[in-house]
């Protein structure tokens, strides 16, 4: 069932969030915990949320990914569920229940948990509660796995998902980021084997577990922080050289460059309301298998 070695193969299994159930106020908890580098927000409407998700369902569908919807969680606490990246998150054959700082977050994935029964218990793994790690901060490549260090992951956080690692026999090499925004998706993501959408201005050094620096052989694709801010970064590899990416008048110069230096197909979707709460299309899908 599970199967995600990076993030460009292609998508075969994903879990898609959704507009319904979306509460009218923002959880002021999430809001206060906001970094320095992200606006405070009002909720989108509910049914036009939603109806952003059934055009990226549609996309995805049409391409022949199998597309899985959470179930609503009816809880006080529990103001929306478009971002379900944050709450779990694969590397390779594993799946990892993530723990976030906030409760809301972390009650979330009930919402879920009926589409991962099926998962082997030796291959489900629950973040200890005392450490904090988020998927937006999560990004395997390869023979590498990305990791945020920012608001919602810690640096015990992504030890201990190293030392699993270790534990597993995996070779991955670990690249902590140091940044300064909401998830590492929103300043860094990796779109091929050796090409990235990077915003330099949001990022600390890239260094190992040890703290050293680590050069990376990586072709770059230069995203400013007006383009940031819109999630310019923030787009779906659905499948090699397809991209799923804001129909957006500040993200258009990053989807352009995509096209005509890269060759990539880039599908252009309106996707407003979640970016109003600070995710776009990596947040707001869970991928479980790319083949």
């Amino acid at each position: 069932m599970l199967g995600i070695q990076n993030e460009f193969d292609p998508l075969e299994l994903v879990i898609l969030g959704t507009g319904i159930g979306l509460k009218a106020e923002a959880d002021p908890v999430l809001q206060q915990g906001l970094p320095k580098t992200s606006a405070l927000y009002s909720q989108p409407d509910p049914n036009l949320t939603e109806h952003e998700f059934e055009g990226v369902c549609r996309a995805l569908e049409q391409l022949g990914t199998v597309v899985q919807r959470p179930d609503i969680v009816d809880s006080p606490e529990v103001v929306d569920q478009t971002c379900p990246r944050d709450i779990g998150f694969v590397i390779d054959d594993l799946y990892f229940e993530a723990n976030s700082r906030y409760a809301s977050r972390n009650i979330e994935h009930l919402g879920i948990d009926p589409l991962l029964k099926n998962i082997e218990p030796g291959k489900y793994i629950k973040i200890p509660k005392d450490v904090f790690l988020e998927g937006g901060d999560v990004m395997p490549a390869p023979g590498k796995l990305f990791v945020g260090l920012g608001v919602r992951s810690s640096r015990e956080g992504i030890e201990w998902l190293a030392d699993v690692l270790h534990q597993r026999e995996s070779t991955r090499e670990i690249v902590i980021i140091p940044h300064d925004v909401l998830h590492l998706d929103c300043c860094w993501n990796v779109i091929g084997p050796d090409l990235a959408l990077w915003c330099e201005a949001a990022t600390g050094t890239f260094t190992d577990l040890e703290g050293g620096p680590v050069h990376l052989d990586f072709e770059t694709i230069s995203v400013n922080r007006a383009e940031q801010a819109a999630l310019a970064t923030n787009v779906l590899v659905a499948r090699p050289g397809h991209i799923l990416a804001r129909d957006d008048a500040a993200c258009e110069p990053i989807n352009q460059i995509l096209e005509s230096r890269y060759g990539f197909s880039v599908e252009r979707l309106p996707f407003d309301c979640v970016p109003s709460i600070g995710g776009s299309f990596r947040c707001a899908t869970l991928p479980l298998k790319r083949g």
